[in-house]
């Protein structure tokens, strides 16, 4: 499908009540709308917490706000969980309540939701931030136990097939935003990773998104090894186009094999900071036909080009005013984008 300025969001928002979040999300993603996650509600809905239910050895420690596993003695709970992998049991790796308030309540939104509605979108963590970011008890990054980055992938991997799942009970149209902010440290003499190990862990998650019948998309909030990204399974790559189109320009030739193979970009072209300040739909709609322009001079043809808006990242850690406005900005944007396109 070519999709021609559809707005979304990426995940987290500051409210703290999840009705207050969905009404705020539906009524500015009319297309696409998300479910919400909601990091100050809960350290249960930190971006890592959220999907850890069940992984071997993890503690969460919600008073100090910290999460890491310990290894000792997780041999006989490694084996259950593969057990419950090999037989396909979803339901066990479902997302309790406590840990996303927002998805539940985002379910019930949907019972009565619009027809009009296109996509429904959803997201996980992805695993190489995941693995980058939780440490084991000697505060060793769990990247790097193979065997710990194993079992975390299968958990993402049928966490993920359990969500779209439950998503498609109320349209059969579904996205899922893999996120991976650490990406941007690929490469990097500060992270020693295998990265040909770490891009087929994330290529087993999108294969499972995938597997459910929904469209898997990447996200990365900063530069990073884009030609990798466009050369793997997605359909959809969601980078921060406010600050790094340039950099996204110079791999031309892959978007460009990307989106004759039926890719979309997602342009975070709005920006989930203060930057919000100083912008208007008119400033924003210049600024997205100049990230446009980058490709076409390098021919890409534009009508070629598949394209959503979004904001340049989450805005979990902003206050609830900033973040209104950032996402009526996406929103008026989007509607200034496909009037144009109408013309």
């Amino acid at each position: 499908m070519k999709f021609n300025f559809e707005a979304t969001g990426v995940g987290s928002v500051p409210f703290q009540d999840p009705k207050v979040a969905c009404r705020v999300i539906c009524d500015n993603f009319k297309s696409i709308p998300f479910w919400p996650q909601l990091p100050k509600r809960s350290f249960l809905e930190n971006m890592y917490v959220q999907f850890s239910e069940k992984l071997p050895g993890v503690v969460i420690d919600e008073n100090n706000k910290s999460i890491y596993v310990d290894t000792t003695g997780v041999a006989e709970t490694i084996e259950e969980l593969y057990g419950k992998y090999v037989e396909g049991d979803l339901d066990f790796f479902a997302i309790s309540k406590n840990f996303a308030e927002g998805f539940y309540e985002f379910l019930e939104y949907l019972k009565s939701a619009p027809a009009d509605i296109k996509f429904i979108k959803g997201q996980t963590t992805g695993p190489i931030s995941y693995a980058l970011s939780v440490t084991d008890q000697n505060r060793k990054a769990i990247i790097h136990d193979r065997d710990l980055f194993e079992v975390l992938t299968k958990t993402l991997s049928m966490r993920v097939r359990w969500q779209v799942k439950k998503l498609k009970k109320y349209n059969p149209n579904v996205i899922i935003f893999i996120d991976e902010p650490y990406l941007v440290s690929i490469g990097s003499s500060f992270v020693n990773i295998n990265i040909e190990n770490a891009f087929e862990r994330l290529g087993e998650v999108i294969k499972a998104v995938k597997a459910e019948g929904a469209l898997a998309a990447v996200h990365c909030c900063g530069n990073t090894d884009f030609g990798l990204l466009l050369k793997s399974d997605i359909d959809i790559l969601n980078f921060d186009a406010y600050n790094f189109a340039k950099e996204f320009s110079l791999y031309a030739q892959d978007v460009g094999n990307f989106l004759a193979r039926g890719g979309t970009i997602a342009w975070g072209i709005v920006p989930s900071s203060d930057a919000i300040r100083k912008e208007t739909k008119y400033t924003l709609v210049e600024k997205m036909d100049a990230s446009l322009k980058l490709l076409i001079d390098k021919k890409i043809s534009k009508e070629t080009i598949s394209s959503i808006i979004t904001p340049s990242c989450g805005t979990g850690t902003l206050d609830e005013a900033e973040t209104k406005k950032i996402l009526e900005a996406v929103n008026a944007l989007s509607v200034e984008l496909i009037k144009k396109e109408k013309k």
